[in-house]
């Protein structure tokens, strides 16, 4: 039998509502005592600078983030 664990509270949120996706995911964290997780939706080439953001805010509340392109979640 396959066992699987979840690690992470993640919000899955396009990359220029990327403030709204870190305090969602924080709020996941606290409620279910999961790791907090961020995956952006990367539209277009211009969403780099909100995932740079999202990043520098990441790291220092402990925030994983990851990001993909709409194609990719099909």
């Amino acid at each position: 039998m396959l066992s699987c664990r979840i690690l992470y509270a993640v919000e899955v949120e396009y990359a220029h509502k990327w403030a709204e996706a870190i305090g969602q995911s924080l709020y996941y964290s606290r409620m279910t005592g999961k790791k907090p997780g961020v995956v952006l939706i990367m539209r277009e080439e211009g969403d780099q600078r909100f995932a740079r953001r999202s990043r520098a805010v990441a790291q220092q509340q402990g925030i994983r983030v990851w990001s993909v392109k709409p194609r990719e979640l099909e």
